[in-house]
């Protein structure tokens, strides 16, 4: 019988590298959950051009790597790296049209350098558009180096996971707290309805913004029996956004095993569990 090998999540909040480690023979397991911290935010570690830094944050994957005996790695990307837009499928129908489309949302980068990638909606008339760039790709996958295949996992994605990990039903929608950033993402029925990321210099901010979008966006103000926050600040992002929120939905902070579904051997850890969701979702396989 083939072994079966353990998968390694991965991601980034501020200075700290959270990872967790599933149980290949135990659905739901995992076997370990942790973080590092780091002396230089894991943005700037990753995207800038300081082989140093990127060296120590190569190096520290690596051991895990060794350590767990990984054969698949899955990244928690960044939004702000990223560009997400939703496209009208007579659109992405024509080729034309989408390199045209393509050519107005990445003006200053070059056609060859964008990888796009294309994803259903609930609603069938229209598509939802990822763009990357080469830099950006190729940066996070040298981390990659050693396993048999490596997923970079945007955070809109994280929702579909947690469908077919909780399979929660009717309609959520998941908020991913970064620094001076938060991505929305919004599900029914097990599909992907919308998703954006929201910029901001100051929190207090927030508000005016979600304001903004939500008039050209109008999923944002749909219904939504569950809200799912996770990442850095969410005290102070649902205290700023949950009056925009539907009043009959739930509102749950991501910071426990139990409301993750989760089984592990350790019940308590020395960090937020919020910060480390991601990394519990990319952990898990999924067939």
């Amino acid at each position: 019988m083939e072994q079966k090998h353990p998968s390694l999540g991965l991601c980034f909040f501020g200075s700290q590298l959270f990872y967790a480690v599933n149980e290949p023979n135990a659905p739901n397991s995992l076997a370990r959950i942790g973080s590092f911290d780091f002396n230089t935010d894991t943005t700037k570690m990753l995207m800038g051009q300081s082989l140093a830094h990127f060296r120590g944050i190569n190096q520290t994957i690596s051991q895990l790597k060794e350590e767990y005996g990984i054969r698949h790695l899955r990244i928690h990307s960044f939004p702000k790296q990223e560009c997400w837009t939703t496209v009208p499928k007579i659109v992405y129908d024509n080729a034309d049209e989408r390199e045209r489309y393509i050519s107005i949302l990445m003006r200053e980068t070059d056609r060859s350098e964008i990888h796009p990638t294309w994803y259903n909606l609930s609603n069938q008339d229209y598509k939802f558009l990822l763009l990357r760039t080469d830099h950006y790709q190729s940066n996070l996958q040298k981390l990659s180096t050693n396993t048999s295949s490596t997923d970079l996992i945007s955070d809109f994605e994280i929702g579909g996971r947690w469908t077919q990990h909780a399979n929660p039903g009717g309609s959520f929608m998941t908020i991913g707290c970064f620094e001076n950033c938060i991505s929305i993402s919004s599900f029914i029925l097990g599909k992907l309805r919308g998703a954006t990321y929201l910029t901001f210099e100051e929190p207090e901010n927030l508000p005016y913004f979600w304001l903004q979008s939500s008039k050209e966006l109008g999923w944002m103000n749909g219904l939504h029996e569950q809200i799912y926050v996770y990442g850095i600040n969410t005290f102070q992002i649902i205290d700023l956004l949950k009056s925009f929120w539907d009043d009959s939905g739930t509102v749950t902070k991501m910071n426990t095993l139990e409301q993750m579904q989760i089984e592990a051997d350790e019940s308590t850890y020395g960090f937020a569990l919020e910060k480390a969701f991601p990394a519990i979702m990319l952990a898990l396989n999924y067939n």
